[in-house]
């Protein structure tokens, strides 16, 4: 009787761990309420401190999550946002901070600090991000922060402005693009040792960049213009020095060839002016333009345009719009440039990120 009871209940165990096994396979928890959401990133008015990011989950539209989820608002001017890992990192520009969040529930981990002109993350590896830092008149750095204590462990300088990154090749691509002065180089930085390997000389005012699938770095420079004012300060107007480009920088050979060169400057206000998806270059010049080979298509026409990425989902794009006086929007087009939904957001809403 004693071998038979023992049996019994080892059987009634080995059930139940069955019937658990089952649950959990069957049933698995959340991972939280945006683990598969678009995120929109919306600048805010500046010194306004109404920066947010706003959430598409299942084509509808979640508002203000950060402050929302936090309690609290997230700052002045939300200028990019970054997902590495389950870790999403809000840079936000006018508030010198880097907000870091879990990318699955949006609550805060933590705040980088001691930052003076923050713009964008970029990773370096499993312990460690890059923050592209500096207005042109100082500061002018790449930082590398430590993902868990989220101080700054190490610097390297940059030129002037250094704005989007890229990582290709063992290589960090800072497109410096002149904050308030002006610069026309990208830096070339080793990813492992932190040294500069090059200053390569592209366009004026290199606003962003994208890699192609062969690793190379497509740059779009937006081209200088000087604001002229007299010894009162009175506005005397603008002077355009150089037009827009759009260059290629090889990421073995570092050389650079040229695309296209533009007989205007690209009409945008913003700097996230380009994105990038299987062999096909989307720009932004008074709508969307497509290049693909040595065709060019115009798919969308709008001079409000403030930015532009590609939907991880569909590998169709995103386009921010931001007309004076109206509600700004962010419209999601397909590869062919044919609308799909279009939602009311913040101000100024600036780029779209998406695992």
């Amino acid at each position: 009787m004693k071998k038979n009871s023992i049996k019994i209940s080892t059987l009634f165990i080995a059930g139940l761990a069955v019937f658990a096994s089952c649950n959990r396979n069957d049933d698995p928890k959340p991972q939280g309420e945006f683990e598969k959401a678009s995120f929109i990133v919306c600048e805010g008015n500046f010194n306004s401190n109404d920066a947010d990011v706003y959430a598409v989950v299942d084509k509808e539209l979640q508002k203000e999550i950060f402050a929302e989820t936090n309690s609290r608002p997230l700052g002045d001017v939300a200028n990019s946002m970054k997902i590495i890992g389950n870790k999403a990192y809000i840079v936000v520009n006018n508030s010198q901070k880097v907000e870091v969040v879990n990318a699955n529930t949006f609550e805060s981990e933590g705040t980088i600090k001691d930052l003076s002109y923050p713009r964008y993350v970029e990773k370096r590896n499993d312990n460690e991000v890059f923050i592209s830092n500096g207005n042109g008149y100082g500061s002018d750095f790449i930082y590398v922060v430590n993902t868990s204590s989220l101080q700054k462990v190490d610097s390297v300088a940059t030129g002037a402005g250094p704005n989007a990154m890229v990582v290709s090749n063992g290589k960090l691509f800072v497109a410096n693009m002149g904050g308030y002065s002006t610069d026309n180089t990208v830096t070339v930085i080793d990813v492992k040792s932190l040294a500069v390997e090059k200053t390569i000389t592209v366009g004026d005012v290199p606003a962003d960049m994208e890699i192609d699938e062969q690793g190379n770095i497509l740059v779009l420079c937006k081209g200088l213009t000087n604001y002229n004012y007299d010894a009162e300060g009175n506005y005397l107007g603008a002077e355009i020095v150089s037009n827009s480009s759009l260059v290629k920088i090889d990421a073995s050979s570092l050389t650079v060839s040229t695309i296209k060169d533009f007989d205007h400057q690209i009409a945008c206000y913003g700097e996230n002016v380009m994105a990038y998806n299987n062999g096909t270059i989307y720009l932004l010049d008074g709508g969307v333009m497509s290049i693909k080979g040595s065709t060019e298509t115009t798919l969308v026409e709008d001079y409000n345009v403030y930015g532009i990425s590609i939907d991880n989902a569909t590998k169709g794009f995103w386009l921010m719009s931001a007309p004076y006086g109206s509600l700004h929007t962010a419209t999601l087009y397909d590869q062919a440039g044919v609308k799909v939904n279009s939602y009311n957001v913040g101000n100024y809403p600036k780029m779209v990120t998406s695992k």
